[in-house]
């Protein structure tokens, strides 16, 4: 079983990612996370996001969704 370690969920919902499981999955400032849960668990999936520079910002937000739910 991977390391386990105990977060704590804000009152607004947020949870830390701790350093040690950014590093090892190369997870950085302004990634995307998927989230997805099954029975008990929450499962968080590193999303992989290609932006397209030349339409406007909402195109390419639902682009990335639509992108996203297919994976």
């Amino acid at each position: 079983m991977p390391d386990a370690t105990l977060i704590k969920v804000s009152s607004n919902g947020l949870i830390t990612l701790p350093k040690k499981i950014r590093s090892r999955l190369d997870i950085h400032d302004g990634d995307y996370l998927m989230v997805s849960s099954d029975d008990d668990r929450v499962i968080f999936r590193k999303a992989k996001i290609e932006i397209d520079y030349e339409n406007p910002d909402d195109a390419w937000k639902s682009y990335s969704l639509r992108r996203l739910a297919n994976e």
